[in-house]
C-alpha cells in the first residue's frame, strides 16, 4: 500500500479518513450525479476493503452499516491497511428510490463496466470500477431484502480458486447463513463488477441485510460485526471474531435451488418463517380469493429452506401486497448440505 491512497477525487494521507466523490453522470439540465464515498488510509500497511452499499435503490441497510464502521468503529491510526465505502452504488436508482435505474432501467451491477462511452449507468459502473472496484483486495457488496422477515444470508461464488479460499474465510468470518454457487464466470462473460473483480483475483461477497428501506435491526448491527469480523480475519483490526446473533443462522454449506411461484391469482399465507426446515412436499403457502376460499396450496419441491417470500414481486424487486398473481415469484428455496 503507498503512503497516499487515491480514490475518486481525493488522495488520502496513511492515518487519515475524507470524504470525496467519483465524477459519474450528467442529467439533461446539467445536474453532476456523482457517486459519495469515505476512504480511510490506515497508519500501518495491510489489504484495501472495499464496501458498496445501494446497488439497487431500495436497499438502503448498507449505507448505516458503513457510517457506523467507518465513523464510529474505526480509527484509522490502529488500522492496517485501508477500507473504501461507497454507501449508495447506484445514485440514479437511490434519488428516485427505484430498484433500478430510472433512466434506463438498468442495474449498475449486471452492466458492463468497461465503457466509458457506454449508456448512462454503464458510465456509472465504469466510473466505479475505476473510481473504487479496482483498488480493492476485498470487496463486501451489501444488499437487502426489502421484506423485513426474510433471513439474513450471504453469496459466494467458488468456482475461482484464485477467490475461493478468501470468499470461504470471508463468509466464514462474517458469520450469516451461506449460500454456495461454483459457476466461475466464463471468459466469454460480460465484465460486469463482479467478474471483473473475479478475473483479477478480487473476492466479492454479497451481504443480503433485510427490511431494505428501513434503518433497522437486526439488520444494521449484524452488518457491522460482521464487516469488523472480515477485517479482524485478515488483521486490518485488533479483535477476535464475534458470533452473529439476534437472527437464525443455517450453518455449513447451502445451495440455492430456485424460484417458486403460484398458479392462482390473490391474497397469499405463508406457513412458515424463513430459515425454518421444509420437508419436501409439505405445504410452502396458500392461496385465497376474496371470497376468502381457498383455491391453491402451494408445496416445497425439496427439503429445505426460504429465505424470503417475495410476495408478487413487480417492477423488479418484492410487492408492496400480501397478494399475488398468476406467475409470482413467491418464495427463494435453497438446499443444505453438512459441511
Amino acid at each position: 500500500m503507498s503512503e497516499k491512497l487515491a480514490v475518486g477525487d481525493i488522495t488520502i494521507p496513511k492515518g487519515e479518513m475524507k470524504k470525496g466523490a467519483i465524477k459519474g453522470v450528467e442529467l439533461a439540465n446539467n445536474v453532476a450525479v456523482d457517486i459519495p464515498f469515505l476512504a480511510m488510509n490506515g497508519a500501518e500497511d495491510g489489504p484495501t476493503l472495499l464496501l458498496m452499499s445501494t446497488q439497487h435503490g431500495i436497499e438502503i441497510q448498507g449505507i448505516e452499516v458503513i457510517h457506523r464502521v467507518m465513523r464510529d468503529e474505526l480509527d484509522p491510526k490502529k488500522l492496517r491497511g485501508a477500507i473504501i465505502g461507497v454507501p449508495v452504488g447506484n445514485p440514479l436508482a437511490y434519488m428516485h428510490h427505484q430498484y433500478l435505474s430510472w433512466i434506463d432501467n438498468l442495474d449498475v451491477g449486471t452492466v458492463r463496466c468497461d465503457r466509458p462511452n457506454g449508456n448512462t449507468t454503464e458510465r456509472l459502473a465504469y466510473a466505479l470500477w475505476e473510481g473504487a472496484w479496482s483498488k480493492a483486495d476485498y470487496i463486501v457488496n451489501i444488499h437487502c431484502n426489502t421484506r423485513p422477515d426474510s433471513l439474513i444470508y450471504q453469496w459466494i461464488n467458488t468456482g475461482n480458486p484464485e477467490t475461493r479460499d478468501d470468499l470461504v474465510k470471508m463468509a466464514d468470518a462474517f458469520g450469516a447463513t451461506t449460500i454456495v454457487s461454483d459457476r466461475a464466470p466464463a471468459e466469454d462473460a460480460p465484465p460486469t463488477l463482479g467478474n471483473k473483480a473475479s478475473w483479477k483475483g478480487v473476492p466479492v461477497i454479497l451481504e443480503e441485510l433485510i427490511d431494505g428501506r428501513w434503518i433497522s435491526e437486526p439488520s444494521t448491527s449484524a452488518g457491522v460485526r460482521g464487516v469488523l469480523n472480515i477485517m479482524k480475519a485478515y488483521d486490518m483490526i485488533d479483535g477476535d471474531v464475534e458470533p452473529q446473533e439476534g437472527f437464525p443462522v443455517v450453518p455449513g454449506v447451502n445451495r440455492f435451488h430456485g424460484v417458486i411461484r403460484c398458479a392462482r391469482g390473490g391474497l397469499i399465507r405463508f406457513f412458515k418463517a424463513p430459515g425454518e426446515l421444509f420437508a419436501e412436499g409439505e405445504p410452502l403457502a396458500e392461496i385465497y380469493d376474496l371470497y376468502g376460499d381457498v383455491i391453491e396450496e402451494v408445496k416445497m419441491p425439496v427439503e429445505g429452506y426460504v429465505w424470503a417470500y417475495p410476495c408478487g414481486q413487480s417492477l423488479g424487486t418484492s410487492g408492496g401486497l400480501q397478494a399475488v398473481q398468476s406467475g409470482a415469484n413467491i418464495a427463494y428455496v435453497f438446499t443444505h448440505e453438512s459441511k
